[in-house]
């Protein structure tokens, strides 16, 4: 493994569903790139779970400093932070992507980057004025049966694609879930067309 100087220093703020690929990963096959620097959340069971995950698959590994969600600044300043990974509810990505460019911190978001074109300039304007990159993380594209079409069109099996018809099922199983969490309420996700529909432009193009 590198030295420590050598990786980049990594933070994970929201620590629903969404960030245990995240920060499984980091801590696990990534570590020799990054170290897993800070936890941020409303909930500090959820911090505590993650925690329990990490030391699982890495056993005598210490424990990722947990921060309530009132010190994410805090966080980013005593932990020198340099990427920060936001999984929070859509609604907050715009408030947790400023701070921590301003702080100097490069950026990945799950998407939605955010919910509406108000807070998409917010992010866009601190983007361009401190320099920092912000990536906006699509699990979808990476899927095996994903990457295999996009091979296959890349490479002409099919010719020249002239226009695309795109439909996508929303189960009773994965899909109630949009309607059952805080993903229902519009103010949250932007809704359905903001929340669910970038994982499908975002194959499309």
């Amino acid at each position: 493994m590198a030295p420590d100087t050598a990786r980049r220093r990594a933070a994970v703020v929201g620590l629903g569903a969404r960030a245990r690929l995240f920060a499984q990963a980091l801590a696990g096959p990534y570590a020799d790139r990054f170290e897993l620097a800070g936890f941020c959340d409303v909930n500090s069971r959820r911090m505590t779970v993650h925690n329990a995950w990490i030391a699982d698959a890495r056993p005598g590994r210490p424990p990722v400093p947990a921060y309530a969600a009132e010190d994410f600044d805090e966080m980013l300043r005593r932990d020198r932070v340099d990427l920060v990974v936001v999984c929070t509810v859509d609604r907050s990505h715009d408030d947790y992507i400023v701070r921590a460019l301003e702080a100097g911190c490069d950026v990945v978001t799950e998407k939605p980057m955010t919910t509406d074109a108000d807070r998409a300039r917010r992010i866009l304007e601190t983007q361009r004025r401190t320099g920092r990159e912000v990536r906006v993380a699509f699990n979808y594209r990476y899927n095996p049966a994903h990457s295999a079409v996009r091979e296959l069109i890349a490479d002409g099996a099919i010719g020249e694609v002239g226009s695309v018809h795109f439909e996508w099922l929303l189960d009773l199983r994965h899909g109630a879930d949009y309607f059952r969490r805080w993903h229902r309420d519009k103010a949250n996700s932007g809704g359905l067309m903001v929340h669910k529909s970038t994982h499908h432009f975002d194959l499309v193009n």
